[in-house]
């Protein structure tokens, strides 16, 4: 299965599309998952499997916005509904320069399973 982990500067319509058909009402916190990065950092992801990809989505204020963008009013953004507390990670809303955690296709472990 490939692996890939997108964030709001290198996502496609039709990769927005997936997120689109997978929460049509929208998504809550809950939807999401926190990942540690090597230098102790984290970020909340959204998973989406199809037959042959595992997509993470980085998602931050600015995948939120361009979500928004590309379903117009037909998608609900309610991920603050129910963790009042929760903040989203802005550092890449003020660095376009941080490129490091910008993964396309990072694995292909299809041959994993081909192994006895």
């Amino acid at each position: 299965m490939k692996r890939v982990i997108k964030d709001y500067k290198t996502i496609t319509p039709e990769q927005l599309q997936l997120i689109a058909n997978e929460y049509p009402d929208g998504f809550v916190v809950e939807d999401l998952i926190t990942f540690k990065k090597p230098d102790g950092e984290s970020f909340r992801g959204l998973e989406i499997r199809t037959e042959d990809t595992l997509y993470l989505f980085k998602i931050d204020t600015r995948m939120l916005e361009v979500i928004d963008e590309y379903t117009d009013d037909d998608f609900t953004l309610d991920t603050f509904s129910e963790s009042k507390d929760y903040e989203f990670d802005n550092s890449s809303e003020t660095s376009d320069d941080d490129d490091e955690d910008d993964v396309e296709d990072v694995a292909d472990d299809s041959d994993d399973d081909d192994e006895d």
